[in-house]
């Protein structure tokens, strides 16, 4: 795996310019990974190649999650703009400066995120084959939830933070505070 270069959202646009200047002109590809139970950020990753030296530069900021704002960079590449677009469907990075409209996600919330519920799969079986915990097989045992859908238990709890819903949806067993 390539190291990310960590950069200030205060500084992105500008060191994505650097790093046009320095010769990585082409952009491989930019997207988003949602960080909660490790920090409160969503990280922007960057991915951008020189073809003449077959070298790479791997640029990542990490926005605040409550208010995930970034300068846009479609004026520094051209191709970042639909990027962006997708990242703000997904994520719900707003990138400031470029368009922001969406391009798939027409509903409200960011999908990708981890804490954010999947509701179809809260109130109906889905077709095929059983999910995980919807066999009457073993009673007695834990209810294991399907992907995606946090345990009820976290989901009622008060206390429950964004973490342990995401944490939750993703399979781990989270502990409940007494």
């Amino acid at each position: 795996m390539t190291d990310f270069e960590d950069v200030a959202p205060e500084q992105w646009r500008s060191r994505v310019t650097a790093a046009r200047a320095e010769g990585f002109c082409f952009l491989a590809g930019m997207t988003a990974v949602d960080d909660i139970g490790v920090s409160n950020h969503i990280r922007v990753l960057l991915m951008l190649d020189d073809r003449t030296r077959t070298s790479h530069c791997r640029l990542a900021t990490a926005v605040d999650r409550d208010n995930p704002a970034l300068e846009g960079i479609a004026q520094v590449f051209r191709g970042a703009a639909w990027l962006q677009r997708q990242i703000h469907d997904f994520f719900g990075v707003e990138f400031i400066g470029d368009d922001n409209r969406p391009l798939l996600n027409h509903q409200s919330g960011a999908p990708l995120r981890k804490d954010f519920l999947l509701q179809p799969r809260l109130d109906a079986r889905w077709p095929g084959a059983l999910e995980p915990g919807e066999s009457d097989a073993s009673p007695g045992r834990r209810r294991i939830v399907p992907p995606g859908v946090p345990d009820v238990d976290v989901l009622t709890d008060e206390d429950a933070t964004a973490a342990d819903i995401a944490l939750s949806a993703a399979g781990t067993r989270v502990r409940r505070r007494r």
